[in-house]
């Protein structure tokens, strides 16, 4: 559009959404389920004159803009505004706009703007970050707290349960307890892959949860943690990251994670399709004893190259290293 500049770029799965100068947001593509946030389920950018001007921005509400977009899943799509609050829309199977229902935003007439209600995350809290998997959504809020809602099918959500929540009357706000990462632990960064969430803590230590079928939580099995009662909080492990390291970044893909270490190596476990996990395999990571810590080499950047940023696909790993160059690995189809 006339004028408009870039302050971020979010990419879901085939389309696309930017965050502009003016705290408006604009997104193009797949549409299917209104996730480009038009009141229909129109593909846009597909063909001339649907973009620049003649593309609207999404109507985020009277004196609403947005600070963060968030998607990386499939249908649907949220933006962190600037009071603090958080809205979403698009596909809404499990719940997881957070609206108590399961009904789809976005896809027709009147549904967006003031007419779509923040989400409520309970009294007093604001959001400071944005997260969303495919089918779920969770938010990093003020305290340093962490609440997550929609599909639950693997204890994603972190309550104990397999339960969704947010697709029905009262689970949401103060109904909705935080998720407990353990005694005085906070959290300082949220992560989601398809079925599996991770947290950074405010000790550099990372807590995992939800589906671990591929060692992608870095317990040294293959068992789904956050689906029962006790798995959770001072029950649940940091994931081993080494001797002595931290973590400063995380990034998760539909299996695997992956950490930013505080030396600037970063490592990767779970699930290894075309090799994502950089170890020169395709061998899975941390569903079994003894391939954690220091038994899990950091992937090999380069003489004297270090991450300053690593990004996921669902099978590829890209890093942003100290010299401005990247590299990516894993699938490459």
């Amino acid at each position: 559009g006339s004028n408009k500049t870039v302050v971020q770029i979010a990419v879901g799965f085939e389309y696309t959404c930017a965050l502009l100068d003016d705290g408006s947001a604009k997104c193009w593509g797949w549409n299917s389920y209104g996730q480009l946030g038009q009141g229909h389920t129109n593909y846009v950018g597909k063909v001339p004159n649907q973009m620049g001007d003649n593309l609207p921005a999404i109507d985020l509400g009277t004196g609403k803009t947005a600070v963060q977009l968030a998607f990386g899943g499939t249908f649907h799509t949220c933006a962190l505004l600037n009071d603090g609050t958080a809205k979403c829309w698009g596909g809404n199977d499990y719940g997881q706009l957070g609206q108590g229902n399961t009904n789809g935003i976005g896809d027709g007439a009147n549904e967006m703007g003031d007419n779509l209600n923040a989400i409520n995350l309970g009294t007093g809290k604001t959001v400071v970050q944005l997260v969303t998997g495919t089918y779920h959504t969770c938010a990093l809020l003020n305290d340093g707290s962490a609440k997550c809602w929609g599909r639950n099918n693997k204890g994603q959500l972190g309550q104990g349960h397999t339960n969704d929540i947010g697709d029905g009357a009262n689970e949401m706000g103060d109904n909705l307890p935080a998720i407990d990462l353990g005694t005085g632990k906070i959290a300082v960064q949220l992560a989601v892959g398809v079925y599996h969430t991770c947290a950074l803590l405010n000790d550099g230590t990372v807590k995992c949860w939800g589906s671990g079928n591929s060692g992608e939580l870095g317990q040294g099995n293959s068992n789904d943690i956050g689906d029962g009662p006790n798995e959770m909080g001072d029950s649940l492990p940091a994931t081993d990251l080494g001797t002595g390291k931290t973590a400063v970044q995380l990034a998760l893909g539909s299996s695997h994670t992956c950490a930013l270490l505080d030396d600037g190596t970063a490592k990767c476990w779970g699930g290894n399709y075309g090799g994502k996990l950089g170890q020169g395999n395709t061998a899975e990571i941390g569903d079994d004893p003894n391939e954690m810590g220091d038994s899990l080499p950091a992937v090999d950047l380069g003489t004297g190259k270090i991450a300053v940023q690593l990004v996921t696909g669902a099978s590829n790993t890209c890093a942003l290293l100290n010299d401005k160059t990247t590299k990516c690995w894993g699938d490459s189809s």
